[in-house]
Protein backbone atom coordinates (compact mmCIF):
# COMPACT_ATOMS: atom_id res chain seq x y z
CA UNK A 1 0.00 0.00 0.00
CA UNK A 2 3.17 2.54 0.84
CA UNK A 3 4.17 2.00 -2.68
CA UNK A 4 1.21 2.20 -4.06
CA UNK A 5 0.84 5.67 -2.82
CA UNK A 6 4.04 6.65 -3.39
CA UNK A 7 4.12 5.55 -6.97
CA UNK A 8 0.60 7.78 -7.47
CA UNK A 9 2.68 10.98 -5.56
CA UNK A 10 5.15 10.53 -8.53
CA UNK A 11 2.70 10.05 -11.23
CA UNK A 12 0.66 12.88 -9.97
CA UNK A 13 4.29 14.95 -9.39
CA UNK A 14 5.21 14.06 -13.11
CA UNK A 15 1.96 14.83 -14.61
CA UNK A 16 2.09 18.22 -12.87
CA UNK A 17 5.89 19.05 -13.99
CA UNK A 18 4.22 18.07 -17.42
CA UNK A 19 1.62 20.28 -17.38
CA UNK A 20 3.74 23.10 -16.57
CA UNK A 21 6.39 22.33 -19.20
CA UNK A 22 3.30 22.70 -21.54
CA UNK A 23 2.18 25.75 -20.31
CA UNK A 24 5.74 27.53 -20.82
CA UNK A 25 5.92 29.88 -23.49
CA UNK A 26 8.70 28.88 -26.36
CA UNK A 27 10.82 31.30 -24.73
CA UNK A 28 11.63 30.37 -21.04
CA UNK A 29 11.50 26.66 -22.78
CA UNK A 30 14.53 27.92 -25.32
CA UNK A 31 16.80 30.33 -22.11
CA UNK A 32 15.90 26.72 -20.15
CA UNK A 33 17.60 24.52 -22.71
CA UNK A 34 20.28 26.98 -23.61
CA UNK A 35 21.15 26.40 -19.88
CA UNK A 36 21.22 22.73 -19.79
CA UNK A 37 23.17 22.68 -23.03
CA UNK A 38 25.92 25.02 -21.27
CA UNK A 39 26.29 22.85 -18.61
CA UNK A 40 26.62 20.10 -20.44
CA UNK A 41 29.32 21.84 -22.26
CA UNK A 42 31.19 22.68 -19.43
CA UNK A 43 30.54 19.09 -17.99
CA UNK A 44 31.76 17.73 -22.05
CA UNK A 45 34.95 20.11 -22.07
CA UNK A 46 35.93 19.36 -18.30
CA UNK A 47 35.72 15.47 -19.11
CA UNK A 48 37.04 15.82 -21.90
CA UNK A 49 40.43 16.84 -20.97
CA UNK A 50 40.46 14.94 -18.24
CA UNK A 51 40.17 11.44 -20.37
CA UNK A 52 43.26 12.65 -22.92
CA UNK A 53 45.67 12.70 -19.98
CA UNK A 54 44.35 10.38 -17.77
CA UNK A 55 46.03 10.31 -13.98
CA UNK A 56 48.84 12.36 -15.61
CA UNK A 57 46.77 15.97 -14.94
CA UNK A 58 50.11 17.98 -14.98
CA UNK A 59 50.37 17.46 -18.72
CA UNK A 60 47.55 19.57 -19.33
CA UNK A 61 48.27 23.21 -19.81
CA UNK A 62 45.33 24.54 -17.78
CA UNK A 63 43.15 23.23 -15.23
CA UNK A 64 40.51 20.97 -16.34
CA UNK A 65 37.68 23.64 -15.09
CA UNK A 66 39.21 26.25 -17.82
CA UNK A 67 38.97 23.72 -20.42
CA UNK A 68 35.00 23.45 -19.09
CA UNK A 69 34.83 26.94 -19.41
CA UNK A 70 35.99 27.28 -22.89
CA UNK A 71 33.18 24.73 -24.07
CA UNK A 72 30.71 26.45 -22.06
CA UNK A 73 31.05 29.60 -22.97
CA UNK A 74 31.41 29.02 -26.98
CA UNK A 75 28.35 26.90 -26.53
CA UNK A 76 26.16 29.34 -24.85
CA UNK A 77 27.48 32.82 -26.02
CA UNK A 78 26.87 33.28 -30.05
CA UNK A 79 23.60 31.60 -28.69
CA UNK A 80 23.25 34.02 -25.78
CA UNK A 81 23.67 36.81 -28.43
CA UNK A 82 21.09 35.80 -30.26
CA UNK A 83 18.70 36.01 -27.80
CA UNK A 84 19.67 39.29 -26.60
CA UNK A 85 19.29 41.01 -30.38
CA UNK A 86 15.75 38.71 -30.42
CA UNK A 87 15.18 40.16 -27.49
CA UNK A 88 15.91 44.14 -28.44
CA UNK A 89 14.42 44.08 -31.91
CA UNK A 90 12.28 41.19 -32.06
CA UNK A 91 9.07 43.09 -31.68
CA UNK A 92 10.14 46.08 -34.17
CA UNK A 93 11.24 43.24 -36.82
CA UNK A 94 7.60 41.97 -36.55
CA UNK A 95 6.14 44.79 -36.59
CA UNK A 96 7.61 46.02 -39.75
CA UNK A 97 7.05 42.40 -41.04
CA UNK A 98 3.57 43.00 -40.82
CA UNK A 99 3.36 46.81 -41.73
CA UNK A 100 5.13 45.61 -44.83
CA UNK A 101 2.78 42.91 -45.50
CA UNK A 102 -0.38 44.80 -45.01
CA UNK A 103 0.53 47.92 -46.98
CA UNK A 104 1.12 45.44 -49.96
CA UNK A 105 -2.02 43.96 -50.05
CA UNK A 106 -3.86 47.62 -49.77
CA UNK A 107 -1.52 48.57 -52.29
CA UNK A 108 -4.49 48.82 -55.01
CA UNK A 109 -6.69 50.34 -52.82
CA UNK A 110 -3.69 53.18 -51.70
CA UNK A 111 -2.78 53.98 -55.54
CA UNK A 112 -7.11 54.35 -56.23
CA UNK A 113 -7.42 56.73 -52.88
CA UNK A 114 -4.20 59.02 -54.48
CA UNK A 115 -5.50 59.05 -57.68
CA UNK A 116 -9.30 60.39 -56.70
CA UNK A 117 -7.37 62.95 -53.93
CA UNK A 118 -5.42 64.29 -56.97
CA UNK A 119 -8.61 64.70 -59.05
CA UNK A 120 -10.91 65.82 -56.36
CA UNK A 121 -11.28 69.59 -57.39
CA UNK A 122 -12.39 71.03 -53.10
CA UNK A 123 -9.35 68.47 -52.00
CA UNK A 124 -6.67 70.77 -54.30
CA UNK A 125 -8.67 74.07 -53.36
CA UNK A 126 -8.57 73.70 -50.09
CA UNK A 127 -4.94 72.68 -49.99
CA UNK A 128 -3.36 75.74 -52.18
CA UNK A 129 -5.72 77.92 -50.17
CA UNK A 130 -3.88 76.66 -47.16
CA UNK A 131 -0.37 77.15 -48.54
CA UNK A 132 -0.97 80.58 -49.88
CA UNK A 133 -2.36 81.56 -46.52
CA UNK A 134 0.90 80.06 -44.55
CA UNK A 135 3.37 81.28 -47.07
CA UNK A 136 1.96 84.75 -46.12
CA UNK A 137 2.35 83.87 -41.74
CA UNK A 138 5.84 83.59 -43.26
CA UNK A 139 6.14 86.40 -44.63
CA UNK A 140 4.76 88.65 -41.77
CA UNK A 141 6.75 86.66 -39.30
CA UNK A 142 9.87 87.78 -41.22
CA UNK A 143 8.08 91.26 -41.50
CA UNK A 144 7.95 91.04 -37.58
CA UNK A 145 11.32 90.38 -36.77
CA UNK A 146 12.79 93.03 -39.50
CA UNK A 147 10.53 95.65 -37.57
CA UNK A 148 11.87 94.14 -34.06
CA UNK A 149 15.43 94.52 -34.90
CA UNK A 150 14.82 97.95 -35.60
CA UNK A 151 16.39 100.57 -33.24
CA UNK A 152 15.88 103.98 -32.25
CA UNK A 153 13.08 106.10 -33.21
CA UNK A 154 12.19 104.05 -36.44
CA UNK A 155 10.98 101.42 -34.18
CA UNK A 156 7.31 101.54 -34.43
CA UNK A 157 5.78 99.39 -31.70
CA UNK A 158 2.24 99.75 -32.91
CA UNK A 159 2.78 98.66 -36.23
CA UNK A 160 4.62 95.35 -34.62
CA UNK A 161 1.41 94.74 -32.66
CA UNK A 162 -0.31 95.59 -36.09
CA UNK A 163 1.54 92.75 -38.03
CA UNK A 164 1.64 90.17 -35.27
CA UNK A 165 -2.83 90.48 -35.07
CA UNK A 166 -2.57 89.46 -39.18
CA UNK A 167 -0.36 87.40 -38.17
CA UNK A 168 -2.78 85.68 -35.70
CA UNK A 169 -6.11 86.06 -37.81
CA UNK A 170 -4.08 84.68 -41.03
CA UNK A 171 -2.75 81.84 -39.07
CA UNK A 172 -6.61 80.83 -37.82
CA UNK A 173 -7.30 80.70 -41.40
CA UNK A 174 -4.99 78.54 -42.31
CA UNK A 175 -5.77 76.36 -39.53
CA UNK A 176 -9.28 76.37 -40.43
CA UNK A 177 -8.53 75.43 -44.01
CA UNK A 178 -6.42 72.52 -42.87
CA UNK A 179 -9.23 71.12 -40.78
CA UNK A 180 -11.88 71.33 -44.10
CA UNK A 181 -9.37 69.35 -46.30
CA UNK A 182 -8.35 67.15 -43.53
CA UNK A 183 -12.48 66.23 -43.38
CA UNK A 184 -12.47 66.30 -47.45
CA UNK A 185 -9.98 64.10 -47.55
CA UNK A 186 -10.96 61.47 -44.79
CA UNK A 187 -14.75 61.78 -46.66
CA UNK A 188 -12.96 60.58 -49.38
CA UNK A 189 -11.29 57.96 -47.76
CA UNK A 190 -14.06 56.81 -45.77
CA UNK A 191 -15.99 56.36 -49.17
CA UNK A 192 -13.40 54.18 -50.32
CA UNK A 193 -12.60 52.08 -47.51
CA UNK A 194 -17.02 51.31 -47.95
CA UNK A 195 -16.17 49.50 -50.90
CA UNK A 196 -14.00 46.97 -49.37
CA UNK A 197 -16.09 43.64 -48.83
CA UNK A 198 -16.33 42.82 -44.95
CA UNK A 199 -14.32 39.57 -44.54
CA UNK A 200 -10.95 38.49 -43.22
CA UNK A 201 -8.96 39.56 -46.44
CA UNK A 202 -11.39 43.11 -46.31
CA UNK A 203 -10.19 43.94 -42.77
CA UNK A 204 -6.41 43.11 -43.93
CA UNK A 205 -6.88 45.61 -46.38
CA UNK A 206 -8.60 48.47 -44.29
CA UNK A 207 -5.52 47.90 -41.71
CA UNK A 208 -2.91 48.02 -44.51
CA UNK A 209 -4.85 51.16 -45.80
CA UNK A 210 -4.88 52.98 -42.83
CA UNK A 211 -1.09 52.21 -42.35
CA UNK A 212 -0.22 53.66 -45.72
CA UNK A 213 -2.16 56.71 -44.83
CA UNK A 214 -1.26 57.46 -41.36
CA UNK A 215 1.90 59.67 -40.61
CA UNK A 216 4.11 58.06 -37.87
CA UNK A 217 2.90 58.65 -34.99
CA UNK A 218 -0.42 57.42 -36.21
CA UNK A 219 0.63 54.01 -37.35
CA UNK A 220 3.05 53.73 -33.78
CA UNK A 221 -0.37 54.11 -31.99
CA UNK A 222 -2.70 51.52 -34.40
CA UNK A 223 0.63 48.76 -34.28
CA UNK A 224 0.71 49.94 -30.25
CA UNK A 225 -3.18 48.96 -30.19
CA UNK A 226 -2.82 45.67 -32.02
CA UNK A 227 0.03 44.66 -29.84
CA UNK A 228 -1.87 44.66 -27.32
CA UNK A 229 -4.91 42.70 -28.57
CA UNK A 230 -2.21 40.30 -29.57
CA UNK A 231 -1.13 40.14 -26.14
CA UNK A 232 -4.68 40.39 -24.76
CA UNK A 233 -4.27 43.19 -23.27
CA UNK A 234 -7.02 46.53 -23.45
CA UNK A 235 -6.08 48.50 -26.30
CA UNK A 236 -7.09 52.40 -26.67
CA UNK A 237 -9.66 51.37 -29.58
CA UNK A 238 -10.84 48.18 -31.05
CA UNK A 239 -11.86 47.71 -34.65
CA UNK A 240 -11.94 44.61 -37.32
CA UNK A 241 -9.11 46.44 -39.10
CA UNK A 242 -7.34 46.11 -35.49
CA UNK A 243 -8.04 42.64 -34.87
CA UNK A 244 -6.67 41.44 -38.67
CA UNK A 245 -3.49 43.26 -37.77
CA UNK A 246 -2.96 41.81 -34.44
CA UNK A 247 -3.88 38.34 -35.76
CA UNK A 248 -1.15 38.93 -38.64
CA UNK A 249 1.55 39.96 -35.66
CA UNK A 250 0.65 37.03 -33.28
CA UNK A 251 1.43 34.90 -36.76
CA UNK A 252 4.81 36.67 -37.45
CA UNK A 253 5.77 36.72 -34.08
CA UNK A 254 5.27 32.95 -34.28
CA UNK A 255 7.30 32.38 -37.10
CA UNK A 256 10.20 34.32 -35.73
CA UNK A 257 10.08 32.69 -32.61
CA UNK A 258 10.46 29.48 -34.33
CA UNK A 259 13.64 30.86 -36.41
CA UNK A 260 15.12 32.05 -33.05
CA UNK A 261 14.64 29.13 -31.23
CA UNK A 262 16.40 26.92 -34.39
CA UNK A 263 19.27 29.36 -34.76
CA UNK A 264 19.95 29.24 -31.23
CA UNK A 265 19.88 25.72 -30.95
CA UNK A 266 21.84 25.43 -34.16
CA UNK A 267 24.43 27.73 -32.97
CA UNK A 268 24.85 26.21 -29.60
CA UNK A 269 25.41 22.63 -31.16
CA UNK A 270 27.90 24.35 -33.36
CA UNK A 271 30.01 26.01 -30.41
CA UNK A 272 29.46 23.01 -28.43
CA UNK A 273 31.07 20.94 -31.42
CA UNK A 274 33.54 23.38 -32.89
CA UNK A 275 35.29 24.43 -28.50
CA UNK A 276 35.04 20.73 -27.83
CA UNK A 277 37.13 19.66 -30.78
CA UNK A 278 39.81 22.44 -29.90
CA UNK A 279 40.12 20.74 -26.52
CA UNK A 280 43.77 18.91 -26.28
CA UNK A 281 46.00 18.72 -23.62
CA UNK A 282 48.69 21.72 -24.80
CA UNK A 283 45.32 23.80 -25.52
CA UNK A 284 45.63 27.29 -23.79
CA UNK A 285 42.83 27.16 -22.15
CA UNK A 286 42.69 29.38 -19.44
CA UNK A 287 44.51 32.02 -21.76
CA UNK A 288 41.72 31.77 -24.05
CA UNK A 289 38.94 32.12 -21.58
CA UNK A 290 40.85 35.38 -19.40
CA UNK A 291 41.05 36.45 -22.99
CA UNK A 292 37.31 35.79 -23.66
CA UNK A 293 36.49 37.37 -20.26
CA UNK A 294 38.86 40.81 -21.09
CA UNK A 295 36.74 41.47 -24.03
CA UNK A 296 33.31 40.97 -22.19
CA UNK A 297 34.91 43.76 -19.61
CA UNK A 298 35.84 45.81 -22.46
CA UNK A 299 32.53 45.81 -24.24
CA UNK A 300 30.59 46.37 -20.68
CA UNK A 301 33.23 49.75 -20.08
CA UNK A 302 32.58 50.56 -23.89
CA UNK A 303 28.54 50.16 -23.57
CA UNK A 304 28.92 52.35 -20.17
CA UNK A 305 31.01 55.40 -22.21
CA UNK A 306 28.91 55.24 -25.18
CA UNK A 307 25.81 55.31 -22.99
CA UNK A 308 27.10 58.50 -21.75
CA UNK A 309 28.31 60.19 -25.11
CA UNK A 310 24.93 59.11 -26.34
CA UNK A 311 23.11 61.37 -23.39
CA UNK A 312 25.40 64.15 -24.30
CA UNK A 313 25.16 64.26 -27.83
CA UNK A 314 21.26 63.82 -27.89
CA UNK A 315 20.91 67.15 -25.02
CA UNK A 316 23.59 68.59 -27.68
CA UNK A 317 21.97 68.18 -30.43
CA UNK A 318 18.15 69.02 -29.05
CA UNK A 319 19.99 72.14 -27.53
CA UNK A 320 21.10 73.25 -30.82
CA UNK A 321 17.88 73.56 -32.22
CA UNK A 322 16.17 75.11 -29.65
CA UNK A 323 18.94 77.19 -29.60
CA UNK A 324 18.19 78.07 -33.18
CA UNK A 325 14.46 79.43 -32.12
CA UNK A 326 15.44 81.14 -29.26
CA UNK A 327 18.83 83.29 -28.65
CA UNK A 328 21.46 81.92 -26.21
CA UNK A 329 21.68 85.19 -24.34
CA UNK A 330 18.14 85.61 -24.05
CA UNK A 331 17.67 82.01 -22.34
CA UNK A 332 20.86 82.80 -19.95
CA UNK A 333 20.22 86.29 -19.16
CA UNK A 334 16.57 86.31 -19.71
CA UNK A 335 14.48 87.33 -16.28
CA UNK A 336 10.79 85.45 -17.37
CA UNK A 337 10.04 81.74 -18.14
CA UNK A 338 6.76 81.39 -19.72
CA UNK A 339 7.46 78.17 -22.30
CA UNK A 340 3.51 78.39 -23.91
CA UNK A 341 3.64 79.49 -27.10
CA UNK A 342 0.35 81.33 -28.16
CA UNK A 343 -1.37 79.52 -32.09
CA UNK A 344 -4.54 81.22 -31.68
CA UNK A 345 -5.59 84.15 -31.21
CA UNK A 346 -8.22 83.77 -28.75
CA UNK A 347 -4.97 82.01 -26.17
CA UNK A 348 -4.18 84.65 -23.49
CA UNK A 349 -1.44 85.13 -21.46
CA UNK A 350 0.90 82.90 -23.55
CA UNK A 351 4.07 84.87 -23.94
CA UNK A 352 6.72 82.22 -25.38
CA UNK A 353 8.97 83.96 -22.62
CA UNK A 354 12.23 81.38 -22.10
CA UNK A 355 14.51 83.73 -19.53
CA UNK A 356 16.04 81.31 -17.44
CA UNK A 357 17.09 83.22 -14.82
CA UNK A 358 14.48 82.78 -12.43
CA UNK A 359 14.79 78.92 -12.59
CA UNK A 360 18.53 78.66 -11.87
CA UNK A 361 17.61 81.73 -9.31
CA UNK A 362 15.05 79.31 -7.69
CA UNK A 363 17.40 76.44 -8.04
CA UNK A 364 20.50 78.23 -6.27
CA UNK A 365 17.96 79.25 -3.51
CA UNK A 366 16.52 75.93 -2.15
CA UNK A 367 20.03 74.24 -2.88
CA UNK A 368 21.54 76.70 -0.43
CA UNK A 369 19.16 76.32 1.72
CA UNK A 370 19.18 72.52 1.97
CA UNK A 371 23.15 72.90 2.32
CA UNK A 372 23.42 75.50 4.96
CA UNK A 373 21.04 72.87 7.24
CA UNK A 374 22.78 69.53 5.92
CA UNK A 375 26.33 70.72 5.65
CA UNK A 376 27.01 71.56 9.39
CA UNK A 377 24.44 69.26 10.93
CA UNK A 378 26.01 66.27 8.83
CA UNK A 379 29.76 67.41 9.45
CA UNK A 380 29.18 67.60 13.17
CA UNK A 381 27.31 64.53 13.67
CA UNK A 382 30.02 62.41 11.47
CA UNK A 383 33.17 64.34 13.21
CA UNK A 384 31.29 63.03 16.44
CA UNK A 385 30.04 59.74 15.41
CA UNK A 386 33.55 59.18 14.31
CA UNK A 387 36.42 60.70 17.30
CA UNK A 388 33.53 61.14 20.37
CA UNK A 389 31.24 58.70 19.91
CA UNK A 390 31.40 54.73 22.06
CA UNK A 391 30.97 52.07 20.37
CA UNK A 392 27.36 51.15 21.19
CA UNK A 393 26.24 54.60 20.52
CA UNK A 394 27.48 54.54 17.22
CA UNK A 395 26.16 51.15 16.56
CA UNK A 396 22.80 52.82 17.31
CA UNK A 397 23.26 56.21 16.39
CA UNK A 398 24.57 55.81 12.28
CA UNK A 399 21.91 53.25 11.64
CA UNK A 400 19.20 55.47 12.65
CA UNK A 401 20.82 58.86 10.91
CA UNK A 402 21.22 56.22 7.79
CA UNK A 403 17.27 55.20 7.99
CA UNK A 404 16.52 59.27 6.48
CA UNK A 405 18.72 58.12 3.23
CA UNK A 406 15.69 55.51 2.86
CA UNK A 407 12.19 57.57 3.26
CA UNK A 408 10.50 58.33 -0.17
CA UNK A 409 10.95 61.93 -1.17
CA UNK A 410 7.37 61.94 -2.34
CA UNK A 411 7.16 61.59 2.00
CA UNK A 412 9.52 64.10 2.53
CA UNK A 413 7.25 66.36 -0.10
CA UNK A 414 4.14 65.68 1.65
CA UNK A 415 5.95 66.71 5.56
CA UNK A 416 7.22 69.80 4.10
CA UNK A 417 3.98 70.59 2.68
CA UNK A 418 1.10 69.69 5.33
CA UNK A 419 3.48 70.43 8.50
CA UNK A 420 7.14 72.51 7.60
CA UNK A 421 5.44 74.85 5.17
CA UNK A 422 1.86 75.65 7.64
CA UNK A 423 4.55 75.83 10.11
CA UNK A 424 6.59 78.90 8.56
CA UNK A 425 3.71 80.59 7.71
CA UNK A 426 2.46 80.80 11.29
CA UNK A 427 5.85 81.61 12.86
CA UNK A 428 6.87 84.79 10.01
CA UNK A 429 3.02 85.61 10.29
CA UNK A 430 2.65 86.09 14.04
CA UNK A 431 6.29 87.96 13.24
CA UNK A 432 4.69 90.80 11.30
CA UNK A 433 5.25 89.37 7.84
CA UNK A 434 2.47 89.60 5.45
CA UNK A 435 1.54 87.45 2.02
CA UNK A 436 3.50 84.33 3.67
CA UNK A 437 2.40 81.47 1.46
CA UNK A 438 2.87 77.58 2.50
CA UNK A 439 4.70 76.89 -0.65
CA UNK A 440 8.12 78.40 -0.28
CA UNK A 441 11.65 78.38 -0.88
CA UNK A 442 12.56 77.98 3.17
CA UNK A 443 10.02 75.31 3.59
CA UNK A 444 11.29 72.89 0.51
CA UNK A 445 15.15 74.27 1.48
CA UNK A 446 14.57 72.88 5.00
CA UNK A 447 13.68 69.69 4.44
CA UNK A 448 15.55 69.00 1.14
CA UNK A 449 18.63 69.78 3.95
CA UNK A 450 17.01 66.98 6.59
CA UNK A 451 16.92 64.35 3.77
CA UNK A 452 20.61 65.01 2.20
CA UNK A 453 22.04 64.74 6.14
CA UNK A 454 22.76 61.13 5.79
CA UNK A 455 24.63 61.45 2.57
CA UNK A 456 26.50 63.90 3.73
CA UNK A 457 27.35 62.23 7.52
CA UNK A 458 28.16 58.64 6.17
CA UNK A 459 30.07 59.67 3.31
CA UNK A 460 32.29 62.03 5.98
CA UNK A 461 32.36 59.19 8.67
CA UNK A 462 34.03 56.85 6.25
CA UNK A 463 36.41 58.95 4.77
CA UNK A 464 37.32 60.58 8.54
CA UNK A 465 37.61 56.58 10.01
CA UNK A 466 40.18 56.04 6.85
CA UNK A 467 42.46 58.91 8.28
CA UNK A 468 45.44 56.63 9.19
CA UNK A 469 45.65 56.59 13.00
CA UNK A 470 49.59 57.43 12.94
CA UNK A 471 48.21 61.01 11.96
CA UNK A 472 46.55 61.16 15.45
CA UNK A 473 49.39 59.47 17.21
CA UNK A 474 51.90 61.69 15.67
CA UNK A 475 49.65 64.89 16.86
CA UNK A 476 49.24 63.67 20.44
CA UNK A 477 53.04 62.95 20.47
CA UNK A 478 53.74 66.76 19.71
CA UNK A 479 51.20 67.34 22.45
CA UNK A 480 47.89 68.92 20.82
CA UNK A 481 44.83 68.32 22.74
CA UNK A 482 42.06 65.99 20.33
CA UNK A 483 40.02 69.34 19.28
CA UNK A 484 43.15 70.68 17.80
CA UNK A 485 44.20 66.93 16.30
CA UNK A 486 40.61 67.20 14.58
CA UNK A 487 40.54 70.63 13.38
CA UNK A 488 44.23 70.77 12.12
CA UNK A 489 45.15 66.72 11.30
CA UNK A 490 42.60 64.85 10.84
CA UNK A 491 39.90 67.25 8.70
CA UNK A 492 42.66 68.32 6.45
CA UNK A 493 43.57 65.07 5.76
CA UNK A 494 40.01 63.97 5.11
CA UNK A 495 39.23 67.18 2.84
CA UNK A 496 39.03 65.42 -0.37
CA UNK A 497 36.28 62.79 0.95
CA UNK A 498 34.30 65.17 2.62
CA UNK A 499 33.92 67.65 -0.61
CA UNK A 500 33.33 64.80 -2.48
CA UNK A 501 30.60 64.18 0.10
CA UNK A 502 29.24 67.66 -0.26
CA UNK A 503 29.25 67.87 -3.85
CA UNK A 504 27.67 65.02 -3.50
CA UNK A 505 25.14 66.31 -1.32
CA UNK A 506 24.65 69.49 -3.79
CA UNK A 507 23.86 67.00 -7.33
CA UNK A 508 21.63 65.48 -5.19
CA UNK A 509 19.92 68.43 -4.24
CA UNK A 510 20.18 70.33 -7.84
CA UNK A 511 18.61 66.91 -9.17
CA UNK A 512 15.50 66.45 -6.54
CA UNK A 513 12.63 67.49 -8.14
CA UNK A 514 9.68 66.13 -6.10
CA UNK A 515 9.94 67.88 -2.51
CA UNK A 516 10.01 71.19 -4.60
CA UNK A 517 6.91 70.49 -6.55
CA UNK A 518 5.02 69.85 -3.47
CA UNK A 519 7.02 72.02 -1.07
CA UNK A 520 7.99 75.27 -3.09
CA UNK A 521 5.51 75.25 -6.35
CA UNK A 522 5.61 75.31 -9.92
CA UNK A 523 5.92 78.93 -10.77
CA UNK A 524 8.53 80.72 -12.22
CA UNK A 525 9.39 83.65 -9.52
CA UNK A 526 13.07 85.64 -9.87
CA UNK A 527 12.99 86.58 -5.95
CA UNK A 528 15.94 86.58 -3.37
CA UNK A 529 12.87 86.15 -0.98
CA UNK A 530 12.37 82.74 0.61
CA UNK A 531 9.11 82.82 2.01
CA UNK A 532 7.93 82.80 -1.50
CA UNK A 533 7.24 80.19 -3.98
CA UNK A 534 9.82 79.54 -6.70
CA UNK A 535 10.66 76.54 -8.65
CA UNK A 536 13.28 74.45 -10.13
CA UNK A 537 15.17 73.23 -13.33
CA UNK A 538 14.30 69.68 -12.78
CA UNK A 539 10.31 70.58 -12.08
CA UNK A 540 9.91 72.45 -15.25
CA UNK A 541 11.61 69.73 -17.38
CA UNK A 542 9.20 67.15 -16.02
CA UNK A 543 6.43 69.60 -16.19
CA UNK A 544 7.51 70.59 -20.18
CA UNK A 545 8.05 66.81 -20.70
CA UNK A 546 4.66 65.12 -19.15
CA UNK A 547 1.66 64.24 -21.29
CA UNK A 548 1.49 64.50 -24.82
CA UNK A 549 3.98 66.74 -25.99
CA UNK A 550 5.33 67.66 -29.57
CA UNK A 551 8.96 67.15 -29.40
CA UNK A 552 9.17 69.62 -32.52
CA UNK A 553 7.82 72.43 -30.39
CA UNK A 554 10.31 74.88 -28.77
CA UNK A 555 8.52 74.69 -25.52
CA UNK A 556 9.58 70.79 -25.44
CA UNK A 557 13.61 71.48 -26.57
CA UNK A 558 13.67 73.76 -24.14
CA UNK A 559 13.79 71.33 -21.48
CA UNK A 560 17.10 69.85 -22.99
CA UNK A 561 18.19 73.12 -23.34
CA UNK A 562 17.81 73.08 -19.33
CA UNK A 563 18.87 69.60 -19.23
CA UNK A 564 22.42 70.73 -21.05
CA UNK A 565 22.58 73.22 -17.77
CA UNK A 566 22.31 70.94 -15.50
CA UNK A 567 24.75 68.48 -17.13
CA UNK A 568 27.69 71.24 -17.44
CA UNK A 569 27.00 72.16 -13.85
CA UNK A 570 27.57 68.73 -12.66
CA UNK A 571 30.42 68.87 -15.03
CA UNK A 572 32.08 72.12 -13.13
CA UNK A 573 31.44 70.89 -9.74
CA UNK A 574 33.36 67.62 -10.54
CA UNK A 575 35.75 69.52 -12.40
CA UNK A 576 36.37 71.31 -8.79
CA UNK A 577 35.96 67.89 -7.05
CA UNK A 578 38.89 66.80 -8.98
CA UNK A 579 41.32 69.69 -8.36
CA UNK A 580 40.65 69.89 -4.30
CA UNK A 581 41.40 66.19 -3.59
CA UNK A 582 44.31 66.00 -6.31
CA UNK A 583 45.78 69.10 -4.50
CA UNK A 584 45.18 67.77 -0.98
CA UNK A 585 45.92 64.31 -1.53
CA UNK A 586 49.77 65.32 -2.29
CA UNK A 587 50.05 67.10 0.46
CA UNK A 588 48.70 64.51 2.80
CA UNK A 589 50.04 61.45 1.13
Amino acid sequence: MPALVCGVRVLWRGAFLALEWALMSIDTIIAFSLLVVVAGGFYAGRTRAIRLVGDARRELHSLPNYYGYYVALWTGLPALLVLMAYALIGGQVADRMVVSELTREAAPLTSTYRETLTNDADYQALTAAAAQQRGRVVELNEEISRLRSTRGEDRDPAMIEARRAEQLEVLNLATDTDAQAVRRQEEISQGILDSIAEDAGGYRIRAGFQLELGGNAAKQLFMADARRIADGRIASRTSPALDAAAASLVETEALIRRSVAGLVILMAIAGFGLSRFQIAPSFRARNNVERLVLVVLFLSSLIAILTTVGIVASLLFESLRFFREVPLQEFLFGLQWSPQIAIRADQVGQSGAFGAVPLFAGTAMITLIAMVVAVPIGLFSAIYLSEYAGTRFRQIAKPLLEILAGIPTVVYGFFALLTVGPFIRGIFGALGFEDVVTQSALSAGLVMGVMIIPFISSLSDDVINSVPQTLRDGSYAMGATKSETIRQVVLPAALPGIVGAVLLAISRAIGETMIVVMAAGQGANLTANPLEAVTTITVQIVMLLTGDQEFDSVKTLSAFALGLVLFILTLIMNIIALRVVRRYREKYD
